[in-house]
């Protein structure tokens, strides 16, 4: 009886939970992708190439 009750409460909530967990795995793909172009641009960035923005005094 216990195990017909999990069975249905568990097949109940399976769709739920499956979504739950693909959009887990696409918020932690999601993070990783930002965090390695952060990286790849924090590496790669050349510090000598004006960034455009320019201080109080005009120096870039």
């Amino acid at each position: 009886m216990r195990d017909e009750l999990f069975d249905r409460d568990f097949q109940g909530g399976r769709e739920a939970l499956n979504e739950g967990i693909d959009r887990l795995i696409a918020r932690i793909g999601a993070f990783v992708r930002a965090t390695g172009e952060a990286q790849v641009r924090a590496e790669w960035s050349a510090p000598w190439a004006r960034s455009g923005r320019r201080n109080r005094s005009g120096v870039a």
